[in-house]
């Protein structure tokens, strides 16, 4: 999902945009990027007032798909997986942000368990949709 603003947004040092990635993006094994979201801090728990931010590693994509059973070729692995950081329940449609970019938007966990479950959270991987994204941020001018 996108949201199309009423208004320009006015750019200044606490409002700048965001980068999205390139097609041909990669992003490395335990590469430490960033989630944020408003949302439950533990499973159960209230969602916060202040944006949270917790560092996460990317997972290999064949432990990834391993240990879900299979999963699509349009995501990205990171953080859960026996570690006490990811997102939880109030945080999805978040950024997951590597080095300045986009790259994947908080999409699932294992039973909307977020106490860090057995298997690693799951995000969009922004980079399968820069066509659509492209036509919708920019669209073709008519005659």
């Amino acid at each position: 999902m996108l949201l199309k603003l009423s208004k320009k947004v006015r750019l200044d040092n606490t409002v700048r945009p965001i980068h999205l990635p390139s097609s041909e993006m990669h992003i490395n094994d335990n590469q430490q990027c960033h989630v944020a979201g408003w949302g439950y801090t533990r499973t159960g728990g209230e969602a916060v007032d202040d944006l949270r931010v917790v560092d996460v590693s990317i997972i290999n994509p064949q432990v990834c798909k391993r240990e879900w059973g299979g999963l699509p070729a349009n995501v990205i692995c990171a953080g859960g997986y026996g570690t006490n950081k990811g997102f939880c329940q109030g945080d999805s449609g978040g950024p997951l942000v590597c080095n300045g970019i986009a790259v994947g938007v908080v999409s699932f966990n294992k039973y909307q368990n977020c106490n860090y479950p057995d298997v690693p959270n799951v995000y969009t991987d922004i980079s399968k949709y820069l066509v659509w994204i492209n036509s919708v941020i920019s669209p073709p001018e008519t005659l």
